[in-house]
């Protein structure tokens, strides 16, 4: 699978990156829609994470980052963006992660699937 997108890097001290790439999603989906977009978390490392949002389908204009990524071995769990934080809690209780995909929706419901 092909990932393109605009890619930051975002701290990771005091989990403030909930709040960050949270503001992130909210410049983007305000230009592209919430539904029409997917996040891409990887590479964490020296407390940063970086992080790309490209469209669900298709390019994102002035993409600035491509990535291959496995087609399969994927595993998803759904649940509210408002519980993101313990859905994290629970996905971490078995080790880091090599990749995370999110994708929101406007009723509150979140989807993310990740790959270690």
């Amino acid at each position: 699978m092909i990932f393109t997108g605009i890619m930051r890097g975002f701290s990771l001290a005091g989990e403030g990156q909930y709040e960050t790439i949270g503001a992130f999603w909210d410049e983007m989906a305000g230009i592209y829609g919430l539904e029409n977009l997917r996040g891409l978390g990887y590479k964490w490392s020296g407390g940063v994470i970086y992080y790309a949002i490209g469209l669900a389908d298709g390019e994102i204009a002035g993409w600035n980052f491509r990535a291959e990524l496995p087609d399969g071995g994927w595993t998803t769990v759904t649940g509210r963006t408002d519980g993101l934080k313990e859905i994290y809690d629970r996905i971490y209780t078995d080790g880091p992660l090599t990749y995370e995909i999110e994708t929101f929706f406007e009723n509150g419901d979140c989807r993310i699937e990740y790959y270690r």
